[in-house]
C-alpha cells in the first residue's frame, strides 16, 4: 500500500514538475527588449510613425493597428532595441518591454477596431443613400436624438462627438460625467451624456456619448465624426448633395483619383503637394470636411527640417506667418492660397488641415476599410476659397 501511494505521489510531483516547465517555457516565447528611455517610438504601416511613452502599469497597454483590416508591418523601437510584428486582421500580439533593468512594461498590438468606434444597424440594404445640406461649407443632415429631431454635422475632422450647448436643453440630455475637449475655445472640462440613441436616414447607433460644447453654430445640434463609420466605406456626393454608406467599393471609384490615408482618432489624413517660393513640398494634411475655411498649417509641418525658416510671410500675426502658396490635390491645382502657419517653438499647436472650401471641390469616397481615399472634381470647381485676392480685399478693408 505504501508503494502504491509512493508512486502516486511521485506521480502527482512529477506532472506538475512537467506542466510547470511547460508554463514557464512558453512565458519565455513572450518576446522581451529593453530600454533605458521612456521614449519609444512605432511604425506602423509605410505612412504613420508616432510617439510612444513606456508606462509599467498598465496590463496590457495596447496600441491599435491603424489599418485593421488589412495586414500590417508594425514596427516598436526602444532607445536600446526593436520589435517587428507582422499583424493579421483580428489578431492581438504581446510583447514586453524591460525599463531601465527594473520596471516591466506590458504591451500589446491589436489588429482590431479600439472601443470607442461605434457600430450601426439598419434593416434597409446597402448602399444607403442620406440626403445633406451644405450650410458653409459644413454637411448637415436631419436625424435624431433620443426621438428629438436634430441638425447633425458630419465632419471627417471630429475626434468627438459633441453637442451644441444652446441645443443640450431641447434634446433633453442628461449629463453624468465629463470630458476634456481641445477646440477654438482652447481645452476645458465639459460635460458629457452617454447611453444615447441615434439615428440618420435609416441608420441606428446605440450608447453614444455626447459631450456639450459652446463654440458650434445656431444651426448645428450635433457633430459626428468618422468613428460612427470606421467599419464602412462613405462617399460625398456635392453635386447629388448626397452621402451614402457602402458594404463594397462602388464601382465608380475607378474614375476617382486613388490616394492612401492615415487615422488619427478616426480622422484621415491624405498627402498634399504644396509649392511655396519656388519650392516643392509633400505632407500630410487633416481632411477635415468641418472645418469652413481653406487650409491651415500646423508645427506638425513647420516642425520639419527647415520649413519654417523657409515660409516667407506676408505678415505676421500673433506670432503666426501668413502665407501665400500653391496646392495641387489629386492633379488639381489651388492657386495663391493664403493661410496661415503656426510657430514650431509654440507647444500644442492645431494639426495641418485642408478645409472644405478646397475639398468640396471633390466627390468624396473613403474607403476606411483598406485607408484608401478616391477624389473626383466635381460642379464646384468654380467656387471660390480665401487666396491672394481675398487677402488684398481684407488688408484694404482695415
Amino acid at each position: 500500500m505504501k508503494t502504491g501511494a509512493m508512486k502516486r505521489q511521485f506521480l502527482t510531483i512529477l506532472l506538475t514538475l512537467i506542466l510547470g516547465s511547460g508554463i514557464g517555457h512558453a512565458q519565455q516565447k513572450i518576446r522581451t527588449i529593453t530600454a533605458a528611455s521612456e521614449k519609444a517610438w512605432i511604425r506602423d504601416g509605410a505612412n504613420l510613425k508616432m510617439d510612444w511613452r513606456l508606462e509599467p502599469g498598465p496590463n496590457p497597454d495596447i496600441y491599435y493597428v491603424n489599418q485593421p483590416f488589412q495586414k500590417s508591418v508594425v514596427k516598436f523601437s526602444t532607445d536600446q532595441g526593436e520589435l517587428t510584428i507582422h499583424t493579421k486582421p483580428g489578431k492581438k500580439y504581446d510583447f514586453l518591454v524591460l525599463l531601465n533593468g527594473n520596471d516591466t512594461c506590458r504591451i500589446q498590438i491589436a489588429s482590431v477596431l479600439p472601443p470607442d468606434v461605434a457600430y450601426s444597424g439598419t434593416r434597409a440594404s446597402y448602399p444607403l443613400r442620406v440626403p445633406f445640406k451644405l450650410i458653409n461649407s459644413k454637411i448637415l443632415f436631419e436625424g435624431q436624438i433620443n426621438n428629438k429631431s436634430v441638425q447633425i454635422q458630419f465632419d471627417l475632422g471630429a475626434g468627438t462627438s459633441v453637442v451644441n450647448r444652446n441645443s443640450s436643453g431641447k434634446i433633453g440630455l442628461a449629463f453624468s460625467s465629463h470630458k476634456l475637449v481641445s477646440n477654438t475655445q482652447g481645452t476645458n472640462k465639459e460635460r458629457t451624456s452617454v447611453g444615447n440613441q441615434m439615428t440618420v436616414a435609416g441608420l441606428q447607433w446605440g450608447d453614444i456619448s455626447l459631450t456639450e460644447v459652446g463654440n458650434m453654430n445656431d444651426f448645428e445640434d450635433i457633430i459626428i465624426g468618422n468613428g460612427f463609420f470606421r467599419d464602412k466605406i462613405i462617399g460625398i456626393n456635392y453635386d447629388s448633395q448626397e452621402f451614402t454608406v457602402y458594404e463594397s467599393l462602388p464601382k465608380e471609384a475607378r474614375n476617382y483619383k486613388k490616394m492612401p490615408v492615415y487615422y488619427v482618432q478616426h480622422r484621415p489624413f491624405f498627402n498634399v503637394e504644396l509649392v511655396h517660393n519656388n519650392k516643392k513640398y509633400k505632407a500630410w494634411f487633416l481632411f477635415d470636411t468641418g472645418r469652413d475655411g481653406s487650409m491651415q498649417i500646423g508645427n506638425d509641418f513647420t516642425g520639419l527640417e527647415n520649413h519654417w525658416e523657409e515660409l516667407q510671410p506676408l505678415t505676421t500675426v500673433n506670432g503666426r506667418k501668413i502665407v501665400r502658396l500653391d496646392a495641387v490635390i489629386a492633379g488639381v491645382e489651388f492657386k495663391d492660397i493664403v493661410t496661415n502657419a503656426a510657430d514650431p517653438a509654440v507647444p500644442n499647436a492645431k494639426a495641418s488641415l485642408f478645409g472644405n472650401q478646397i475639398l468640396k471641390h471633390f466627390n468624396v469616397i473613403l474607403d476606411n476599410k483598406t485607408g484608401t481615399l478616391y477624389l473626383k472634381p466635381n460642379s464646384l470647381g468654380n467656387e471660390p476659397y480665401f487666396n491672394y485676392d481675398s487677402y488684398l480685399k481684407q488688408m484694404s478693408n482695415n
